[in-house]
């Protein structure tokens, strides 16, 4: 009798064959992971657009009630490599089942004012924010001083943890509230150019969180205010310049230049442009090159920066800005 192949498969003992199929979701789920990516940064750019597409006097920026209509997210630009440090206190299912109780247990470990209660909490708090944002909208205050504190701590896995926190909350609640915001974007500024690379990496993809996630007036406000030009460490003008140009790119030059309500977030991104064309880092300088290379595109880019910029800062520059053109 002739034999007749066929194909013989071997069926596990322990999972009876459920391997097979998770495997398969596996791939397909890998597969939507790598289609959203891929997307992301045109939503980014999108986004900011069509909240301006209404009528020039119906101003208003993207906030957490568009996230039906705006999905979020990732940064424009990803700085750097990142371990996700949330491994380090994951809670079950079962403990988020009231995020209320879960809420205020974890601002009764922040009063303790121990970094090691005050991580666990946070930690909690940044789980609480991707179910229900709004429960810590009060509470934020105290969330973004006791992330300040952390950050001034001498423990790199501290430090990093914290980053990383922040960079969720900026996701999800999307807090601006003075002074308590301005200090945390502050910390981030300066971590930015710590020593420990994994930090360094961590505060610059929290920093472009930020950008990507809160109104673009609020980031400008903070990266362009009178100390940041002549700010003594070179590798904070070189992340300022840098993420003026993650901003440009999520506006969008069409928006930028013919939107006549952004007339002052223009002249704070010319300004600071113009000044980092002098500047003694190379990163710095060619990051501001590109925001106004890219500017330059726009009919209406001349006129709208000799009209906006002082005319002793053009003078200083005007041999830069004829290369560019």
């Amino acid at each position: 009798m002739a034999h007749m192949g066929c194909k013989k498969y071997v069926m596990c003992p322990m999972c009876k064959g459920a391997g097979k199929s998770a495997s398969r979701a596996t791939e397909t789920t890998s597969l939507s992971i790598q289609h959203e990516n891929a997307n992301s940064s045109q939503v980014a750019k999108t986004q900011f657009v069509e909240v301006y597409s209404g009528t020039s006097d119906d101003l208003r920026f993207p906030t957490l009630s568009d996230s039906n209509k705006y999905p979020k997210d990732d940064s424009t630009v990803i700085y750097g490599d990142y371990v996700s440090m949330e491994s380090d206190c994951v809670e079950t299912q079962e403990e988020f089942a009231s995020p209320h109780e879960a809420l205020k247990r974890a601002m009764h470990s922040l009063k303790q004012d121990q970094w090691q209660s005050s991580v666990s909490a946070l930690t909690k708090l940044m789980h609480i924010s991707r179910i229900q944002p709004e429960l810590l909208d009060s509470n934020m205050p105290r969330i973004y001083r006791t992330l300040c504190s952390l950050l001034r701590n001498t423990r790199p896995h501290v430090v990093r943890t914290a980053c990383h926190i922040a960079m969720e909350l900026y996701k999800t609640v999307q807090c601006t509230q003075r002074p308590e915001f301005d200090e945390l974007a502050s910390m981030l500024l300066l971590k930015s150019t710590h020593t420990n690379k994994g930090i360094r990496n961590d505060a610059q993809r929290a920093l472009d969180s930020m950008v990507s996630h809160l109104p673009p007036a609020t980031c400008i406000r903070i990266l362009t205010n009178e100390h940041s030009a002549s700010h003594k460490n070179p590798l904070i003008r070189a992340t300022i310049s840098r993420l003026l140009y993650n901003i440009i790119n999520i506006i969008g030059v069409e928006c930028l230049l013919s939107n006549s309500n952004l007339k002052d977030l223009r002249r704070k991104i010319f300004t600071m442009c113009a000044k980092f064309l002098l500047d003694g880092n190379n990163e710095t300088r060619n990051d501001a090159k590109k925001t106004l290379k890219a500017m330059m595109s726009h009919p209406n880019f001349d006129s709208l920066f000799y009209q906006d910029v002082d005319s002793k800062i053009i003078s200083s520059v005007e041999k830069q800005l004829v290369s560019l053109k």
